[in-house]
């Protein structure tokens, strides 16, 4: 994922917006840098030119359904937020040409079930849920002493789509949810080869369109493996917590759910730092958990009544009971390796001459307006030595040499200029003026043009917005 050159307006929207300040600037063109990005997509929610470029799965998902192998629609716990004819919804995955849908709540059950297991027989200090990629990134990558409190399970995404390939090795799994940073998570060591194609629901809707599929109106059906409560509960906050609740109570452990990014960080800043006792941590990146996400249609009901839908479909499941899906031979473990992003260190002199050249020699003209993206003038300055941001940036130092540049041609001009306000009074004139009409600016300031040259030409300028360039006027 990264942004469309030609859309890109220099706004910085984008690096405000970025958690872990993974944007960098490159000849006016925003870049996300891979190394440190933890896809939340929160750059490209915040876009006002939609210049989004995000790696679509569509074509190799359409040639696996052209194909002779099997495909498998794995549809996320949030699903049933987004249309209110759920089994429509599966009706219509079918008529797109996938052989069998099968709830991803069933897997949910099964990472449950290990983690309790591990909560039970080595009870950790510290639990934190291993379900959200985009906390999973933040974890190892900037926060990364807490690694080892991530409980060693994989995603329900991931259990799922190891047990279809355990039952069938040549079937195809494609995962679809609102998720962004689920296109990811497949590409990760040890997991390739399980999820063949990840879709968003935006782009779920958009084959639904082009096939002139109304999901609302379609006959309901049931998919072939469903979950229960436990699974269907995943996707609302402090859902997974809940399945686990009679295993921490019994255990000693406080239950804290945290969603939204900056509350994540938050959380983790104060467990490194000691301040939390013994607790299981569901940690969320987006806010009200995994029914939002940087890629709901833009036509999705209200994120309140998702949420409504899917507590509705975690009460009343499915009219048909579905078939097994066994978990017996599947391996769960994943271990979540601590892969840190090492911030350079600068000499505060270095830090010093980059603030010089940002107009920035003392202290009080260090505004930290936070306009660039940064909290603060000195963090901008440490963007600018590692590459990431460009000087230019700095709006108030752009707006000053903009002045001063604008100070240069108005004193050393040999042309006359007028600076005139809407009355046709004088606010300014240049040396040049002065020296041809023999009288200092701070003189005639305030008096009407007229009192030097014929007001005419200005009236007629200003009453019909047509300019008078290259007109020649003589006295």
């Amino acid at each position: 994922m990264n942004f469309k050159e030609a859309n890109c307006k220099n706004c910085y929207k984008c690096v405000r917006a970025c958690p872990v300040k993974a944007i960098q600037f490159q000849g006016h063109q925003a870049v996300i840098v891979e190394e440190r990005c933890i896809a939340c997509g929160q750059c490209f929610l915040v876009c006002p030119q939609n210049a989004r470029d995000l790696k679509s799965d569509l074509e190799k998902v359409l040639a696996m359904l052209q194909g002779e192998d099997p495909v498998t629609a794995l549809i996320a716990p949030s699903f049933a937020g987004f249309y209110e004819n759920k089994g429509g919804f599966v009706h219509g995955l079918k008529a797109l040409g996938f052989s069998q849908v099968v709830e991803v709540s069933r897997g949910a059950e099964e990472v449950t079930r290990a983690y309790a297991k591990i909560i039970e027989q080595e009870k950790p200090t510290f639990a934190i849920s291993s379900c959200c990629p985009t906390v999973n990134f933040l974890i190892r990558r900037y926060y990364e002493d807490s690694a080892k409190d991530l409980l060693p399970v994989v995603s329900p995404m991931m259990a799922t789509g190891k047990a279809l390939k355990e039952e069938c090795s040549q079937g195809k799994t494609v995962f679809i949810s609102p998720c962004l940073s689920k296109k990811c998570e497949p590409l990760m060591f040890h997991h390739q080869g399980i999820i063949d194609g990840v879709l968003t629901m935006e782009e779920v809707a958009k084959l639904f369109q082009e096939a002139k599929i109304d999901v609302e109106t379609l006959s309901k059906e049931t998919p072939e493996v469903h979950g229960n409560s436990l699974g269907h509960r995943y996707p609302i906050k402090g859902g997974i917590g809940q399945g686990l609740q009679e295993v921490l109570q019994k255990n000693g452990y406080d239950i804290l759910h945290v969603e939204g990014i900056s509350q994540v960080r938050e959380v983790l800043e104060e467990l490194q730092k000691g301040h939390l006792s013994k607790a299981f941590i569901e940690l969320n990146a987006c806010k009200e958990s995994c029914i939002s996400g940087p890629c709901v249609p833009k036509n999705a009901f209200g994120v309140f009544q998702r949420k409504q839908l899917v507590k509705k479909h975690g009460r009343e499941g499915w009219p048909k009971a579905g078939r097994g899906l066994s978990f017996e031979q599947v391996d769960l473990s994943f271990t979540y390796a601590r892969t840190p992003f090492v911030q350079k260190t600068h000499t505060m002199q270095d830090i010093q001459k980059t603030l010089k050249r940002m107009g920035k020699v003392k202290e009080k003209e260090e505004l930290n307006c936070g306009a660039c993206g940064y909290d603060t003038c000195r963090e901008k300055a440490m963007a600018v030595l590692e590459g990431m941001a460009d000087v230019e940036m700095c709006m108030p130092f752009m707006r000053t040499r903009a002045e001063h540049m604008n100070d240069i041609i108005f004193y050393n001009s040999p042309n006359m200029i007028f600076i005139l306000d809407e009355e046709l009074s004088i606010l300014q004139m240049n040396p040049s003026a002065e020296k041809v009409f023999g009288e200092k600016a701070e003189v005639v300031k305030g008096y009407p043009v007229a009192f030097l040259l014929r007001e005419e030409g200005f009236k007629r300028v200003q009453e019909t917005g047509v300019h008078a360039l290259n007109k020649r006027v003589s006295y």
